[in-house]
């Protein structure tokens, strides 16, 4: 059987085949949900076709869909989406510019 290793270092992220931190994690809880949604589904009666093609999309999808959002949303996730809807898109000035530094005449002696 061939043994996978796991990176992780101090305060680094956890990182497995390429997902990094919450990724990882979401494609490990995805896979044991739809192993049991397997199970469970075999066990009410549905035919095992049917239940083995659930079997096999839901762990397809649980690996790829996090991998896609590891590539586009890097190692930070999606902690950094709300940040971003909340950045201004331009700033509006509406004071004159001489305004924004006061000079001051010099006192000579």
């Amino acid at each position: 059987m061939k043994k996978y290793t796991i990176y992780r270092g101090i305060d680094n992220e956890i990182e497995f085949k390429g997902l990094k931190g919450q990724f990882f994690y979401y494609a490990a809880i995805g896979g044991v949900i739809t192993i049991m949604l397997t199970l469970f589904f075999h066990i009410v009666g549905m035919p095992i076709i049917i239940s083995i093609v659930f079997l096999v999309g839901g762990l397809a999808a649980s690996f790829f869909v996090p991998q896609h959002y590891n590539k586009s949303h890097g190692k930070w996730g999606f902690s950094k989406l709300p940040v971003v809807s909340m950045q201004p898109k331009f700033i509006v000035r509406r004071k004159a510019s001489r305004n924004v530094v006061k000079l001051r005449a010099v006192k000579r002696n």
